[in-house]
Order: structure tokens, then C-alpha cells, then sequence
């Protein structure tokens, strides 16, 4: 009988003794398994981080590409502008330039009696140039005194008496006469006044079909030449405003981009955080649940539980006051400090039953919020992974 006591007291002591060394390598096992989950929350953040990174490149680099592809184009479309226009507008100037020789050299124009006769003669005088005399040698030229005349293209010249009057066409010398020939600038040449009388014979050009001829040449190549030009101008725009658009539409797509990148980024960065977090307070909740080792799941849970709360609490505690607090507030937040403060008290001289207790206390406000879901699901499937267990939160 001695001997079965002696060996059932050996038996008893050899499992007593196997649970704690059980319980301890689970400890051990459930820390290292969410040590292992921190290093790799870690390591996905790190890369995370440089991917993000590595595509906002992509981005600029689409951009830039983008940019330059729309200078070239708009380099491009401008030469092919310059190479249409540039051609017609320098034949349309030089029409042009022809058109004035030829009507400058045909501007001679003989006054007839008639034209004495008719109320708006004046006017007409008024457009002609004032002819020229050859004075003695040595002596230059001056202008003949004509009561109605002009300066080649109303400019004064040296010598001329009409500055010596107050009206710059009117000189104060003889009227033109009947059989006179004058000369009129390009700027009089399509004068209605001057048009009307030719038409009626008051005014015989030397060479009516030159005249005519050429002054409507002016006017149409005078015509072309702005058409050319604004056809230029507008070809020039739209090839600019082409380029911003094409610019324009890149830099958009490179901002939309970003922003798909950072909701994406964001959200996943957020999510590796918590996870991180969770194997933190895990660590730490298996070091708490290591005490008692006999009930070392629950006692685990009821650790984490513990932690987080504490966690959560102290992150309102220590918020700093942005001044608009009300007196409900201010009672609110006394009573968060003092939970802080009680759960302070916990962890420096932790148990079980003074964790259960604050948990209590503070309820579900925060642990049945969606973060805390969110990260239970990878710390339970940490969790049964290490030690087969299924823990019940």
C-alpha cells in the first residue's frame, strides 16, 4: 500500500507539474507567433511605402512624357502653319506692294470744269497733293500755293509754306484750275467724294484702267493679306490651346491617379497600423495572460481587451482641449481621466480580476467598434494558427 501511495503522490506531482510547462511553452508560442506578425506588418508597410512611392513616379514620368510629346506636336503643328501661310502672305504682300508701285505711278488725275460746279469740289481738292516747283539752283523745291491740298501723305516738309497757315490744308494760295493735273496718296485713293467724281468725268484719270485696276487690287490684296494673317493668328491658337488641352488632360489624369493611389494606399497602410498594433497589445497580453497560466486563453483575451481599452482611453485623455468644450464635455472628460488613471492603476499591479473589472467599466465602446472587429479577425487566426485554439472574444 506504501509503495502505490508513494507512486501515485510521483504520478500526481509529474502532471502537476506538466501543465505549467505546457502553459508556459504556449505563452511562449503565442508570442513569438504575433512577434512574427509585427515584423511582418512591418516589412508589408516598408514595402507598401516603396510601392507607393515607385507608382507616383509612373505617374510623372507620364506626365513628362506627356508634356514633351504635347510641345513637340505643338512645335510641329506651328511649322506646318508657318510653311502654309508664310508663302501666301509674302506673294499677297508682294501683289500688294506691286498693286501700290503701279498705282502710285498712275495717280495722275486731270480736273475738268465741271467738277467747279459741284458743292463738294472742295473736298475733293482737299485730298490732292500739293504739286512741287523747282526753285534755282541751290535753292531746292517748295510747294506751289494751292488754297486746297495736302502733303505726300500729310506730312510737313521742310520749307513748305502751308505751316505758315492754321489749317493744314488749306494754304491760302490760288484755286486748282480747269486742265490741272493732280496726284492723290493710296490713303485717298478709295474716297467716296473723290470715287464719285471720277464717275461722273469731273476727274479723268491718265490711265482709267490702270487706275482702277490697281486701286481695287489694293484693297484686295489689302483684304488677303488680313484674311492670311488672321488665318495664321488662328492657327497658331488653336495649335497652343491644342497643347494645353493635351496637357491639361495629362495633368488630370495624373491627379486622379493620385488620388486612386492614396485612397488605396491609405486604406492598406491603415490596415498593416492596426495590425501592427493588435500583434503589439498581443505581445503584451500574453506577457499579462502568462500569470495565469492555467487559464491562459481566456486569460489572454481578457489581457488584450484590457490593453486596448487602455489604449483607447488614454488616446482621448491625453487629446489636446480645442476651447470648445461644453460643461457636459468637461464632465465627460473628467470621467475619461479617471478611467485612464484606473487603468494605469491596473497594469502597474496587473490581475486578472482588476482587468475584468476595468474592462467592465469602461463596456463596449470601443471593442465593438469596426477597427477592433477589423483587427480581431487576424489576431483570432494568429492566434488558432499557433495553438490551435479558437478564441472566443
Amino acid at each position: 500500500m506504501k509503495r502505490i501511495a508513494i507512486a501515485l503522490t510521483v504520478l500526481t506531482f509529474t502532471f502537476s507539474s506538466a501543465v505549467p510547462a505546457q502553459a508556459t511553452a504556449k505563452a511562449t508560442t503565442v508570442s513569438a507567433a504575433f512577434r512574427t506578425l509585427l515584423n511582418q506588418s512591418t516589412t508589408a508597410l516598408e514595402s507598401l511605402e516603396e510601392k507607393y512611392e515607385a507608382d507616383i513616379d509612373v505617374l510623372d514620368e507620364a506626365l513628362i512624357a506627356a508634356t514633351k510629346s504635347a510641345d513637340a506636336n505643338l512645335a510641329q503643328d506651328l511649322q506646318s502653319a508657318t510653311d502654309l501661310y508664310s508663302p501666301q502672305i509674302l506673294a499677297a504682300n508682294s501683289k500688294l506692294d506691286a498693286a501700290k508701285i503701279l498705282f502710285t505711278n498712275n495717280s495722275d488725275l486731270k480736273i475738268q470744269q465741271s467738277l467747279f460746279t459741284w458743292q463738294n469740289a472742295d473736298r475733293v481738292f482737299s485730298l490732292f497733293i500739293c504739286p512741287e516747283t523747282t526753285l534755282p539752283a541751290g535753292a531746292g523745291w517748295m510747294e506751289i500755293a494751292k488754297r486746297y491740298c495736302v502733303n505726300d501723305n500729310n506730312k510737313p516738309r521742310p520749307g513748305d509754306i502751308s505751316t505758315k497757315t492754321t489749317s493744314k490744308n488749306t494754304i491760302g494760295g490760288e484755286d486748282w484750275q480747269s486742265g490741272e493735273t493732280a496726284k492723290i496718296s493710296l490713303s485717298s485713293a478709295s474716297n467716296k467724294d473723290l470715287l464719285y467724281a471720277i464717275s461722273f468725268g469731273w476727274l479723268v484719270p491718265a490711265n482709267l484702267s490702270v487706275f482702277d485696276s490697281s486701286r481695287l487690287a489694293i484693297a484686295t490684296e489689302t483684304a488677303n493679306v488680313a484674311d492670311l494673317n488672321q488665318k495664321n493668328g488662328k492657327a497658331r491658337v488653336e495649335a497652343v490651346s491644342k497643347r494645353d488641352s493635351a496637357v491639361a488632360s495629362a495633368n488630370k489624369i495624373r491627379n486622379s491617379g493620385i488620388v486612386d493611389l492614396d485612397d488605396t494606399f491609405e486604406t492598406a497602410k491603415a490596415q498593416l497600423e492596426a495590425q501592427g498594433i493588435a500583434a503589439n497589445l498581443a505581445i503584451l497580453a500574453s506577457k499579462r495572460a502568462s500569470k495565469d497560466l492555467a487559464k491562459f486563453d481566456s486569460a489572454f483575451v481578457t489581457a488584450y481587451k484590457f490593453e486596448y481599452n487602455r489604449q483607447m482611453i488614454g488616446e482621448i485623455a491625453d487629446a489636446v482641449w480645442n476651447g470648445e468644450w461644453t460643461y457636459r464635455t468637461i464632465d465627460t472628460i473628467i470621467e475619461v481621466n479617471k478611467l485612464a488613471a484606473y487603468g494605469d492603476s491596473v497594469g502597474r499591479k496587473y490581475t486578472v480580476s482588476g482587468a475584468t473589472k476595468f474592462n467592465s467599466a469602461v463596456g463596449g465602446a470601443f471593442t465593438n467598434e469596426p477597427d477592433f472587429r477589423a483587427a480581431l479577425k487576424v489576431l483570432v487566426a494568429t492566434y488558432k494558427q499557433a495553438t490551435k485554439v479558437n478564441l472566443k472574444f
